[in-house]
């Protein structure tokens, strides 16, 4: 019998643009696995979303206080447990430490999740996962006035991208409320605070968190700081729809506790790089889903200027790595320069030697 050879007769590791290997089953059930965490986190995000919205909007408890609140106390009563059972250890902190490091991320964060929860009485969630593309903006701006970051003008061009981006989405915005949009952009501009102040925290200290131990110092502190504010505004309005839906807040509750777990679980299996790219994927999947649960009408120029937008974020994000690795690469050669002298002085010294040696 005549042999018959195959059409394509070639090694495609060898002949492949980039190197190929073969994956092992445990690898492959690795990925498998992250690809699952990534996925219960992203579900797990947008549920949470979507509830807040109903709860806020359609279940008439607008109480963002109350809500926020009831999710930092679950927070804390869940790491305290985990810290409790030994699945993780915090890192041992003094009450300075803690009022001066702590205390004010604490309060921006309570402050942020209020603001936004608020924000969502009055806007879309589209349009507020949209207004969400400009916090880079603000955490530049932010980190440039106190002194935490370098300014550049290139980092400034795509800063004002963005906020273009965020503009015409806003322009394109139908149903659109503005108390609701200056709620929203007060609650950006302080998380884009809690994302410098932890910048800082992380960057000039030897303390080391994670998700789970930095919710262990933060969630009695801001529990406690919209617990105040929930007795003295909402408290009187507030307990009545409480005791109407006790359910819905528990498991509102439980799912906010679950997003820690989840969003910890993420960063441990993956990279920084990995979950900001999966969170704005997420984001879009938050806009195409609210989209045929609430009925929010979404027009071209919104998702035009929230394109912009996302690109220049990512942009913003290489732009920074890149920056970084110039000021790496010129830290070094300044280090290269200061030793060759030193290097060029010590030779003639070495070389007189071995003559009088010789001699």
């Amino acid at each position: 019998p005549i042999p018959i050879r195959p059409l394509c007769d070639f090694d495609l590791r060898r002949t492949a643009p980039w190197p190929l290997t073969e994956m092992s089953a445990g690898e492959a059930l690795q990925n498998v696995r992250v690809g699952l965490i990534i996925l219960a986190w992203m579900v797990i995000s947008i549920s949470l979303i979507m509830y807040n919205k109903w709860l806020l909007s359609f279940a008439h408890y607008g109480f963002p206080f109350a809500l926020t609140s009831t999710h930092q106390l679950f927070a804390a009563i869940m790491s305290h447990t985990a810290c409790r059972m030994q699945w993780q250890t915090p890192p041992k902190l003094t009450f300075d430490q803690i009022m001066t490091l702590i205390c004010p991320i604490a309060v921006c964060s309570s402050l942020s999740l209020a603001l936004s929860n608020q924000a969502m009485v009055y806007i879309t969630v589209p349009f507020m996962q949209m207004l969400k593309a400009a916090i880079p903006t603000f955490s530049f701006l932010i980190g440039v006035s106190i002194g935490l970051e370098r300014f550049y003008w290139r980092l400034l061009g795509v800063v004002i991208w963005i906020g273009g981006g965020v503009a015409i989405a806003s322009y394109g915005e139908i149903d659109f409320v503005l108390h609701g949009f200056l709620i929203a952009l007060v609650g950006l501009v302080v998380e884009a605070a809690r994302l410098v102040l932890s910048q800082r925290l992380l960057q000039g200290s030897d303390i080391k968190f994670n998700a789970i131990t930095g919710i262990y110092y933060q969630a009695p502190i801001s529990f406690v700081a919209l617990f105040i504010p929930f007795m003295a505004f909402e408290f009187s309005d507030a307990y009545i729809v409480m005791l109407r839906i006790p359910g819905h807040l528990v498991a509102n509750a439980c799912l906010a506790a679950a997003l820690n777990v989840a969003a910890f679980m993420v960063l441990k299996e993956t990279s920084a790089v990995t979950y900001g790219i999966c969170g704005q994927v997420k984001d879009w999947m938050n806009i195409l889903i609210a989209v045929p649960i609430f009925g929010t009408p979404l027009t071209l120029t919104q998702l035009v200027g929230y394109g912009i937008a996302v690109l220049g974020v990512f942009y913003y994000k290489r732009l920074r790595g890149h920056i970084a690795k110039e000021v790496l690469d010129a830290e070094r050669r300044r280090e290269d320069e200061e030793e060759t002298p030193l290097i060029q002085a010590t030779r003639p010294a070495e070389g007189g030697a071995a003559k009088r040696c010789q001699v």
